[in-house]
């Protein structure tokens, strides 16, 4: 009976023992959950540190991170990408960033930063004068089978590596000219010039690209004007225009009532085209007044002349 209760005593003080042992290691053991707020705040100390341009002390911070065994390859894929990025933009190393690139990109190819570490793993190679691996890069960056799929039936025309252009895209480059400008390049000649312009244009903004010149604050600011004028003529056109009516006997009352004025009395078939042209202009200006005038009541406009000075 006394070993009865001595076996059933050390087994209690085995359990309580394993208890023990599990109790310490959810304790001192974090779950992975932890680990990843564990990580942000080191990520987060590390950008801080950038942010106020101490790189190094960024960079040994986010090794902090790699340092540790038990980090899962999507954040240790993150942080190759992030210390990456400083060699690159702000320490101009561009070895050690190819290498952090290779690292991030090998570990998680579906990472949202694989195409831009790509491009800035290829701009790293070609200012490091490796222009052969830059190329690599290049190609195997570009689907070539889906491009000549999607201009089935077009003549290329040059390469940039296998990267095809096509004729296609050479003659819409030329259409966008001003007319007397498309007059140049309509012989086959004046296309094989404007062949080597519009290649030489493409490789400076592929390396414009690869080293982040999009990013760049003015260009921002002047894609963004642009942007919103090319929205607003699109707009014009398909709302304020189809309302302009160009009544022939209106034009010629309109010719009448700004004969002295504005065409020195002269005939009307003398100045036939420039009245029809600046009536036009006037109908349209007074239909986008209109317009805006809707546009601005709806929005309750305030316009505060006395503070134009």
């Amino acid at each position: 009976m006394a070993n009865g209760k001595s076996f059933v005593s050390a087994f209690s003080l085995i359990i309580s023992v394993i208890t023990l042992i599990l109790v310490l290691y959810l304790i001192f053991m974090p779950s992975g959950k932890a680990n990843n707020r564990h990580y942000e705040i080191e990520k987060k100390l590390a950008g801080e540190l950038s942010d106020n341009n101490l790189y190094g002390a960024a960079i040994a911070q986010y090794e902090k991170i790699l340092n540790d065994p038990d980090v899962d390859i999507e954040t240790r894929a993150n942080i190759n990408y992030l210390i990456g990025k400083i060699y690159f933009n702000d320490l101009f190393d561009y070895e050690q960033a190819a290498s952090h690139y290779v690292v991030a990109r090998s570990l998680n190819p579906e990472g949202s930063f694989y195409d831009e570490a790509g491009k800035n793993l290829i701009a790293s190679l070609e200012k490091m004068g490796r222009m052969v691996d830059a190329k690599r890069e290049l190609n195997k960056a570009v689907d070539i089978d889906s491009i000549y799929a999607a201009h089935k039936g077009d003549t290329t025309v040059a390469k940039i590596g296998e990267e095809p252009i096509f004729l296609s895209e050479l003659d819409e480059a030329i259409q966008k000219l001003p007319t007397e400008a498309q007059k140049q390049y309509v012989s086959t000649e004046g296309k094989r010039e404007f062949l080597k312009q519009y290649v030489g244009r493409e490789l400076m903004y592929r390396a414009a690209v690869r080293e982040g010149y999009e990013n760049d604050p003015d260009i921002i600011k002047e894609k963004k004007d642009l942007e919103k004028q090319l929205m607003v003529q699109k707009y014009i056109m398909n709302k304020v225009m189809p309302d302009v009516n160009i009544d022939t006997s209106d034009v010629r009352n309109y010719y009448l009532a700004n004969k002295s004025g504005k065409y020195g009395d002269k005939s009307y078939d003398d100045v036939k085209s420039k009245v029809l042209y600046d009536y036009q202009q006037e109908k349209a200006q007074q239909a986008f007044s209109d317009y805006v005038g809707k546009l601005a009541a709806v929005e309750k406009v305030q316009i505060f002349d006395e503070n134009v000075k």
